[in-house]
């Protein structure tokens, strides 16, 4: 299996502390089955050294030669926050899964901001494809899925959370990410782990969570077919085109479903 969105660099985000944590985290992904995992650290959000990207390279290139004979296919990535300057960020510093077009994208949990299509739709016409990290902890998402099934429509990629499917996040989280899994809004499952213990890399319960909703075939191209294509930068596998969960609503639902406010988000840097 390949887990493509982890924070196991050590001293960088909010993921593990010191080298013996990163270590510990790889031997758990080992044991869980996993071979290949991409480094996703935080960029413009959570980070302990301001966004300095030469620390950020320096901690990557550590990572990789202490972490070698873990026997793990280790990529590089960023989980990048979006904010008003995300589109020249992304073009001028490359933050890509190593050197294809994909990048992972994170939205403030509170909601979806007002402008975020422009922003997604401004990438797009670059050439880079946006893969929107946990919409179903995302609180405009959850509440407006028919949102991410535009994004997904306009050629989004988007990624669930193992322990979202597993009820690590909750109930309703469970019930959020099931439905998008059933409308085809999600297309990889990775682990989001940022800790040895309670966000822990392990995909196989999430795998086997998703199997019972779309089947095995669906659940397990979710954590190999689907991302070896990220890494070596192809369009993504064809397994089923986004649907609108809100058209499988009652008219009586739709009438008094009554549409929120947009989120206007501000970054403190």
């Amino acid at each position: 299996m390949i887990d493509l969105h982890t924070h196991l660099l050590w001293d960088w985000d909010d993921g593990p502390d010191d080298r013996l944590q990163s270590l510990q985290m790889c031997r758990t992904a080992s044991s869980d089955g996993i071979t290949a995992i991409c480094l996703t650290p935080h960029i413009f959000r959570m980070n302990r050294h301001g966004d300095d990207l030469g620390v950020l390279r320096e901690r990557m290139v550590e990572f990789k030669r202490e972490m070698a004979l873990t026997g793990l296919e280790f990529h590089r990535g960023a989980e990048v926050f979006v904010h008003p300057e995300v589109v020249q960020a992304v073009e001028k510093y490359r933050f890509t899964i190593d050197e294809t077009s994909y990048v992972f994208l994170e939205f403030p949990a509170e909601g979806v901001p007002a402008g975020a299509r422009n922003v997604l739709a401004a990438l797009l016409g670059k050439g880079f494809v946006p893969i929107i990290s946990h919409p179903e902890r995302n609180r405009g998402f959850a509440e407006r899925p028919e949102i991410l099934c535009e994004f997904v429509t306009m050629g989004c990629a988007a990624q669930v959370t193992a322990g979202s499917l597993t009820g690590e996040f909750g109930r309703e989280t469970r019930q959020t990410a099931g439905l998008f899994l059933l409308h085809n809004l999600v297309h990889i499952i990775a682990s989001d782990a940022h800790r040895p213990v309670g966000r822990a890399p392990v995909l196989s319960r999430g795998v086997a969570a998703a199997a019972r909703i779309v089947g095995e075939p669906k659940a397990r191209a979710m954590v190999t077919e689907v991302p070896r294509a990220i890494l070596e930068n192809k369009v993504l596998p064809d397994w089923g085109e986004p649907q609108n969960p809100l058209q499988r609503k009652t008219w009586t639902r739709r009438l008094f479903s009554r549409p929120k406010e947009p989120f206007v988000f501000k970054i403190n840097r």
